[in-house]
């Protein structure tokens, strides 16, 4: 029979620096994913608009991607983030929302 599958993806620390409110928000999606996922923040950019609450929302996926890639907002920063699964994408956006709701309510 299949083994378990395991929760607690990886989160890569390859920058010192998160969006607002993003590094909770990750914490909480890498507990509800498979310990083989991978969740991998990019750079964190400034933004022109002002976005007053925390979201994160799916951006547009390269061919290459295995997965998908998320983009995070609060006040003027702007963050991708890279999340490397087999989920489906209704899968996955629920448990972005579930992560989003239990940090940010």
């Amino acid at each position: 029979h299949p083994s378990p599958v395991r929760f607690a993806a990886r989160l890569v620390r390859n920058h010192s620096s998160f969006a607002p409110g993003l590094e909770p928000v990750l914490k909480a999606l890498a507990r509800r994913l498979p310990d083989t996922d991978t969740i991998t923040p990019g750079r964190l950019a400034k933004t022109g608009g002002s976005s007053q609450l925390f979201e994160l929302r799916f951006g547009a996926a390269g061919p290459d991607l295995f997965g998908y890639k998320l983009i995070a907002r609060k006040g003027k920063s702007s963050q991708e983030v890279f999340v490397n699964t087999k989920l489906s994408r209704g899968e996955m956006e629920a448990h972005v929302l579930g992560a989003v709701e239990k940090v940010h309510g």
